[in-house]
């Protein structure tokens, strides 16, 4: 049995998203879902790997739409949670049904511009302190980049805010 879901007539099934300790499973109904959790268990189990079960939640949907379900068992009893409104992160980005763009936008502005004054209150030298940010603040946002959609003035917004606190320093 070929286990997945498979995202239009003649794309590929796709059973899984694997990076390095963040695992996504897709099926197509909860008990494909059920039989792709306990191979993920077995495998765990052979290479005496465990599931961080706290970090574990289940997402239904059902043609685009969240739906509810029951959470899925595990064969020792544990219970999987149903999360239906609490996004989680995967590879540190926001997700549920989507990528959550207005929150993630929010975290990474906040992030960068919590960055930027440590930076500036650091009293470093006109060109380390320029350096600094380029190392530690601006790639909050780089990694983000590609993936959050930015407006032009979501990044005109930034880049006044990060003058605005350079020129307060």
């Amino acid at each position: 049995m070929k286990l997945g879901y498979q995202t239009a007539k003649d794309a590929e099934k796709i059973s899984h998203l694997l990076y390095m300790d963040d695992l996504k499973l897709y099926g197509k109904s909860e008990i494909k879902i059920q039989l792709l959790t306990n191979t993920v268990r077995v495998f765990s189990t052979d290479i005496s790997m465990q599931f961080g079960m706290e970090k574990c939640a289940t997402v239904s949907t059902k043609r685009g739409k969240i739906t509810t379900c029951d959470g899925i068992e595990m064969p020792n009893g544990q219970l999987i949670k149903y999360n239906q409104n609490e996004a989680y992160k995967y590879l540190g980005i926001l997700q549920l049904d989507n990528i959550k763009h207005g929150e993630v936008n929010t975290i990474v502005r906040r992030e960068y511009t919590n960055r930027v004054r440590k930076i500036l209150k650091s009293k470093l030298n006109g060109g380390n302190t320029i350096k600094a940010m380029n190392t530690w603040a601006v790639p909050v946002i780089r990694y983000m980049a590609g993936i959050v959609n930015w407006t032009q003035s979501d990044l005109d917004i930034l880049d006044r805010k990060t003058r605005k606190l350079m020129t307060m320093h």
